[in-house]
């Protein structure tokens, strides 16, 4: 390009999503998460898929890396196990060696990837909408009502334009995640156009194959064509050595009685090259090379990308839900009454796609949608706390001062109303019921040593409650602390941090030094 003059100014040029360059800056503002209509990729990690669960509202299950197929590895994780996760990369060539349904069944609710970057959410989608009796919040059982009786396809249509989704999963994007994103719609755009002008000229060279020219037959009235026969050959030289002004014409022929040219055509046949239309040099011939096509197809074939996917038992039977296949695949049926269990029947599939890595770096990832304890291990806490509170009620009513007794002492680990750390209010002890066996058990006891010892009981079962509810929320608290550095814009400070240094001239005696 020529160069600028000085004093002038460039004009801001618009971009795509609504910003300005200035001054020659060529770096493009990045695109604004909420309005942005497209998807970005995601990590193969628990944490992130767990802050994701929480807040579309599925409560009950969560995501847990497993680690092996072994039966030792799938002992550890809690159960049941509802469903799992493979993260692999896909190429081009899986989709004709994977095996497909025909049809999607009433009771699978099945989805097709119709977005790029969104098999993620997809996946999740897939899964919670096919367990039985999880708690869902308003959003999700909405979209599940409205999608009902979609195909598949309708239901991926549906995926895209599911806002409060989408703005979840574009959460974890980074500023240079939605730029990439935006380049490889770009690219795919340049490549779609690529492999149209590919196929063409694929096409066309085809046709030109197919098309022979017609043969050409020789009659027998045509004579041969006589060798031409250059003047200067057949010039008559006379005595004397002097050419002089007179010759014979070039198409003439030579005199027969003169024996000077009696041989002049042997002569010329052997002075001269053979023409019969070979080719003179001896190296064979080689085919002409159709760059544009070969890079063209090379560039078109490097489709490889890392894709989620989920194996799942729903109603009896396995099934293995690829948002790229037009149905969910059948893998076989659970034999319930003999002990079988269905991840021995998604194991086989998962140990073939995983053999295929064998010996090259990790590029597959495994987890497990499995139940999650907390819920029912809070609404154990809440009716335990209940208890505890009626017991309590009824030994005042026997004995006003029975705290003052030995064994009656409360360590303050016990909890007995509401509590913060746990996450439990006194409205929720009290809309929490008793066993009606229990209550009236209560309510008969007239013994205090009887009723002490009960409560000791009840805040003997309180304890391991606490522990898991405990490790659930300190669970929890970690999965939102590693989500919150993954959603935290560091661009913004790192520019201003690296202008501050440029303003100071002390960027380029760090980057000497370095």
């Amino acid at each position: 390009m020529p160069p600028k003059k000085k004093g002038t100014k460039r004009k801001a040029t618009p971009q795509a999503n609504g910003s300005e360059i200035t001054n020659g800056d060529s770096t493009p503002a990045p695109p604004d998460r909420t309005t942005w209509p497209g998807w970005v990729e995601m990590e193969s990690e628990p944490a992130f898929f767990n802050v994701m669960l929480k807040e579309m509202g599925a409560r009950g299950v969560k995501v847990q890396e497993v680690y092996g197929l072994d039966e030792e590895m799938l002992a550890i994780l809690p159960q049941p196990v509802h469903a799992l996760i493979f993260l692999f990369r896909y190429r081009d060539t899986d989709e004709a060696q994977q095996e497909k349904g025909t049809d999607c069944p009433n009771h699978v609710w099945f989805a097709n990837q119709v977005p790029d970057y969104a098999c993620a959410s997809v996946a999740l989608l897939n899964i919670v909408n096919n367990i039985e009796g999880l708690q869902m919040g308003k959003e999700l059982r909405d979209f599940r009502d409205f999608t009902r009786d979609m195909d598949p396809l309708s239901r991926g249509d549906a995926i895209d334009s599911f806002e409060f989704v989408k703005h979840i999963h574009n959460s974890f994007a980074r500023e240079n995640d939605l730029l990439i994103a935006d380049m490889a719609f770009k690219q795919k755009a340049a490549k779609a156009k690529k492999r149209q002008a590919v196929t063409k000229a694929r096409e066309s060279r085809e046709a030109k194959k197919d098309v022979k020219a017609p043969l050409k037959e020789k009659s027998s009235n045509v004579k041969t064509t006589p060798t031409r026969i250059s003047s200067r050959m057949l010039r008559k030289t006379p005595k004397g050595g002097s050419t002089g002004s007179c010759h014979s014409s070039p198409l003439s022929d030579p005199p027969e009685s003169d024996p000077e040219y009696e041989n002049a055509p042997s002569k010329l046949a052997k002075s001269a090259p053979k023409s019969n239309g070979t080719r003179r040099s001896t190296r064979k011939p080689q085919p002409r090379k159709d760059t544009f096509a070969a890079s063209a197809a090379a560039e078109v074939d490097d489709e490889d990308g890392f894709h989620f996917i989920a194996y799942m038992p729903i109603q009896g039977h396995v099934w293995k839900l690829d948002g790229l296949d037009s149905f969910p695949h059948d893998l076989g049926g659970v034999d319930a009454t003999g002990g079988g269990d269905w991840m021995s029947i998604a194991q086989p599939a998962l140990q073939t796609r995983m053999a295929m890595y064998e010996g090259a770096d990790i590029e597959f990832n495994l987890m497990a949608v499995v139940h999650d304890p907390a819920l029912k291990d809070r609404d154990g806490l809440l009716r335990n706390v209940k208890e505890l509170q009626s017991t309590e009620k009824r030994l005042d009513s026997v004995f006003e001062d029975w705290r003052s007794l030995d064994g009656a002492e409360t360590t303050k680990e016990v909890i007995t109303s509401s509590s913060t750390n746990f996450d439990i209010s006194q409205a929720d002890i009290d809309g929490t019921g008793l066993v009606e066996s229990t209550s009236q058990r209560i309510e008969k006891e007239e013994d205090l040593l009887a009723l002490i010892q009960m409560r000791n009981q009840v805040i003997c079962r309180q304890r391991p409650l606490r522990a898991s509810i405990r490790d659930a929320l300190e669970s929890a608290k970690g999965d939102e602390e590693k989500a919150k550095h993954r959603r935290h814009n560091y661009g913004g400070f790192v520019r201003s941090w690296l202008g501050a240094l440029a303003e100071s001239e002390l960027l380029s005696e760090l980057l000497e030094a370095a």
